[in-house]
């Protein structure tokens, strides 16, 4: 048996990939455009752009609408004949199925409102007090993920997923290192508020992964749709923030109000035209990508589309601090690997630490429920030693 093996893969696994891809060439984009430092100002602006790329998402949301109309209409011309409609059992269990679907769709929406509501908060604590936070609390997810995963999806780890685990959370703890060293003589290195913020909001983020997949799971809520109302809600949201901190003069850590707006307003041209089509599109493909991602395979996949974003402050080769950037860039494709052991794309044949892997399960399940071919094989070969 080889050290190595590969898991189950399947060609969806591409998914999460291409998030990642799109979320960090955005970030490329609007690093190159001239307005970033007024834009960076302006973070609300950002966010609104944001939740109106999510809100695109009505399109595929319309077209999947369509597909699966068409498709239980087809199988209900089939199953449906006129004498069972007739009989009073069929209406009993057409009540009893409209009338669960009924809480179903009233469950469902709540469960959409929480997680808006989360990722509003997230957006909020980040934009107010962990802006420029460089250190990477995002590699806790992994736990508060497995937390959240146990409490509501019951799901469970297995020894591989552990060790993976604590191996992820120690390189993690190595990128912070790296960026604290980055940090030269900077009297703040660390911030005790800004870091307990950003951790809140990457609680935030993993309640919002896990509902959604609980939601999509339990209720057979589309991507797309939790997708749109995300999007809608929290346009009208933030549209509304930015009107209150406009109209009352607040400000929200670096962010001063209304004087960031009327610079950006002022000096409006065609490259923030740019950063409006690239923050729509962008956003609009990377959360209906985080969303399918969760919904064709486990919460913890959505890390992929992190990792490969967190990339993006190691492709910024400055003089400085080139051997720190190349050393973070090192350790974070370390992660990466681990990261495919404990989702099973990659396998250690060793001490039997993949033994609980989907496809070890599904081999030994198949050999289990063959036991009469076993037999079968067992008996032949007993006769073919009687015969020699």
């Amino acid at each position: 048996m080889n050290l190595v093996s590969c898991g189950k893969i399947s060609i969806k696994i591409l998914i999460p990939l291409f998030g990642g891809i799109i979320r960090l060439i955005g970030r490329f984009l609007l690093d190159i455009n001239p307005k970033k430092e007024i834009v960076s100002k302006n973070p609300f602006i950002i966010s609104i752009y944001s939740a109106f790329g999510m809100s695109l998402s009505f399109i595929p949301f319309l077209i999947y609408k369509r597909k699966n109309k068409d498709r239980d209409s087809k199988e209900n011309n089939k199953l449906i004949t006129q004498e069972n409609r007739e009989s009073k059992l069929s209406l009993k269990f057409e009540y009893y199925d409209a009338n669960r679907q009924v809480k179903k769709e009233k469950e469902k929406y709540k469960l959409i409102i929480l997680c808006t509501l989360f990722d509003f908060s997230e957006t909020i604590l980040i934009n107010a007090f962990c802006n420029n936070c460089v250190y990477n609390l995002w590699v806790f997810d992994i736990t508060i993920i497995s937390l959240f995963s146990y409490l509501i999806l019951k799901k469970k780890l297995y020894k591989h997923q552990y060790l993976s685990m604590i191996i992820i959370i120690i390189f993690g703890i190595g990128l912070n290192v790296i960026e604290y060293l980055k940090k030269g003589d900077d009297e703040n290195k660390i911030n005790p508020i800004e870091i307990l913020s950003k951790f809140l909001s990457e609680i935030f983020y993993s309640l919002n992964i896990v509902i959604n997949k609980f939601n999509m799971e339990k209720n057979f809520c589309s991507p797309y749709e939790i997708c749109l109302w995300e999007g809608l809600i929290n346009f009208i949201l933030f549209s509304i923030c930015l009107l209150v901190l406009n109209v009352l003069g607040l400000s929200i850590g670096d962010i001063r109000y209304p004087q960031n707006f009327y610079d950006y307003y002022n000096n409006f041209d065609l490259n923030d035209i740019i950063v409006i089509l690239i923050n729509i599109f962008a956003s609009c493909f990377y959360n209906i990508l985080v969303l399918i991602t969760c919904n064709e395979y486990t919460p913890f996949h959505v890390l992929i589309i992190l990792i490969i974003n967190e990339s993006y402050y190691y492709f910024k080769f400055i003089e400085d601090n080139i051997i720190l950037n190349i050393t973070g860039f090192c350790i974070l494709l370390l992660l990466f690997i681990v990261f495919l052991v404990f989702i099973e794309v990659i396998e250690f044949n060793i001490c039997e630490i993949s033994i609980n892997t989907i496809k070890n399960i599904s081999l030994r399940a198949g050999r289990d429920s063959c036991p009469a071919i076993k037999n079968d094989d067992d008996e032949a070969s007993e006769n073919e030693e009687i015969e020699e």
